[in-house]
């Protein structure tokens, strides 16, 4: 493959974060946009996590910013087929203090409007 000699936007790195920038200009109307990547689209960290998608984190932004990550992967398709399904996570405790934890994160995730059970 050859590069052009110059792009309004060099993105280094194909992972989930570079493709993303990348998607975002181009939906925005940017064309002059350039992923370079060393081996194949997602073939480094962004591989060894594949298909993992937590979306509780420490932080109120971190969290929205996953959650509208899923809801845009839950458009993207393959040959029309969905392409992300995004089936939930299970969380365990096996002490009083990470069952104590667990329910202060069920409490965090339904306030900033993630769905969340106890069991």
């Amino acid at each position: 493959m050859t590069l052009p000699d110059r792009a309004r936007v060099v993105v280094i790195g194909g992972g989930v974060g570079g493709t993303s920038i990348a998607y975002h200009l181009v939906q925005r109307g940017w064309r002059d946009v350039v992923v370079l990547e060393r081996a194949q689209l997602t073939s480094g960290s962004t591989f060894h996590s594949a298909g993992l998608v937590g979306q509780l984190r420490s932080t109120m932004p971190l969290t929205r910013l996953m959650m509208d990550s899923v809801a845009l992967y839950r458009t993207l398709s393959v040959d029309g087929a969905p392409g992300f399904l995004g089936e939930g996570s299970l969380r365990l405790a096996s002490s009083r203090e990470r069952w104590a934890r667990v329910r202060q994160q069920a409490e965090f995730a339904r306030g900033v409007g993630l769905e969340a059970h106890l069991l």
